[in-house]
């Protein structure tokens, strides 16, 4: 996994796309536009926001997760908003996973199912991983002796596929996924988008809790390397490789290799 330097972050890395898009008045119109709704009330989006059942299960990391409440701080609808810029292979299971984990944090012991709100899992991705050509993908569960009856349990799943940013009619949408393209912000939308990116890379604090993630990324890489070393060192040895065999492979040095060595008869 590559870092990019912080003075080369922009709006598709998931680090900036989470700090730019936990602001209000960039998310709002955002959401409101690419699903066409209006949003009553947005709670202050999360960024990074992990959810998860308990300790026994898989947690989820969003990029963005956001709330629309009424008056009384109910929830009426959620979205997760992901940068997706890699096709990993599983993001139709990992959509299904997430809008699983929403639901389970949703409904509290002894709730009732009919309290569970409208959710929508957002990917936003460069490559079509659908592969027919379509600038988006909304999906909902629906018959299949008649796509026209919806089951309506109020959950859809949206791939937005910005390089295909020609393809979309509404101008707003267009403009936003021609800036995920190109960077270029030629609406009052991105142009609010991107003064928040050149906030955010000015922003001194954010810059040195960037550099320290990075810093922490790369230490930890370097540990899992010398793990990987050393428990290859230890699988030679007992196999009954020769220490220098070991030290000329590994590139551990030969003390570090004896100590292995020692561990292994004890």
């Amino acid at each position: 996994m590559n870092i990019k330097s912080f003075d080369d972050l922009d709006i598709t890395d998931p680090i900036m796309f989470g700090l730019v898009f936990s602001n209000k008045h960039i998310a709002k119109p955002f959401i409101e536009h690419l699903l066409d709704i209006e949003v009553d009330h947005l709670e202050t989006p999360v960024p990074e926001a992990v959810l998860s059942y308990d300790a026994e299960h898989k947690g989820v990391r969003y990029d963005v997760f956001a709330r629309e409440t009424n008056e009384n701080g109910e929830t009426i609808r959620s979205f997760d908003l992901e940068m997706q810029m890699v096709d990993t292979k599983e993001l139709p299971q990992r959509a299904r996973y997430y809008q699983s984990v929403g639901d389970g944090v949703a409904l509290s012991k002894g709730g009732y199912y009919t309290s569970l709100k409208e959710q929508y899992i957002i990917f936003l991705c460069p490559m079509d991983i659908f592969g027919h050509g379509y600038p988006a993908y909304h999906f909902e569960n629906r018959a299949r002796e008649d796509t026209g009856v919806t089951l309506n349990d109020l959950t859809y799943k949206n791939y937005y596929i910005f390089t295909r940013y020609n393809d979309f009619t509404d101008p707003v949408v267009k403009a936003y996924m021609k800036y995920f393209a190109t960077r270029n912000a030629d609406s009052r939308e991105t142009k609010n988008i991107n003064d928040q990116v050149s906030h955010y890379k000015a922003d001194t604090l954010i810059r040195n809790k960037y550099m320290t993630y990075e810093y922490d990324l790369h230490e930890s890489k370097e540990e899992g390397k010398v793990e990987a070393k050393r428990e290859m060192a230890a699988d030679m040895l007992a196999d009954g490789d020769s220490v220098e065999k070991v030290v000329r492979i590994s590139k551990l040095t030969e003390a570090e290799v004896l100590a292995i060595k020692a561990n292994l008869v004890l």
